[in-house]
């Protein structure tokens, strides 16, 4: 099983005390690594979960990867990035919920695996 690198972990760790576009701009290659790094990362979770929940394996990682940048237009925190990295596998529709659904968060001290069912 692929490992997350200790450099996603500390540029994650650095976006979250810099959370400015600035600060991005000028560490753009070190996002590009981290972010290559977690696709690698949820290629390999893609594979082994198919082996339990086969329906999983057809999926696309680069798709169930979530995008860096908050969407700030209604929140009072205006911080542009998230400090996280995050997955969700799931090959339910959006408004059909007929099978479980997975998620992954990675995050320097608050990283978490999450799995169910809505409205099963």
């Amino acid at each position: 099983m692929t490992t997350i690198s200790n450099d996603t972990f500390k540029f994650l760790k650095d976006l979250a005390k810099n959370n400015n576009k600035e600060w991005f701009t000028a560490n753009k290659k070190r996002y590009e690594t981290a972010k290559a790094d977690f696709e690698a990362f949820v290629t390999d979770m893609v594979k082994n979960m198919a082996k339990f929940d086969p329906p999983i394996g057809n999926l696309e990682p680069k798709k169930c990867i979530f995008r860096i940048y908050r969407d700030t237009r209604f929140s009072k925190d205006k911080t542009p990035y998230k400090s996280n990295m995050g997955a969700n596998f799931s090959v339910s529709p959006s408004k059909i919920h007929d099978h479980a659904g997975y998620y992954i968060h990675i995050e320097p001290g608050k990283s978490f695996l999450a799995g169910g069912a809505y409205e099963p």
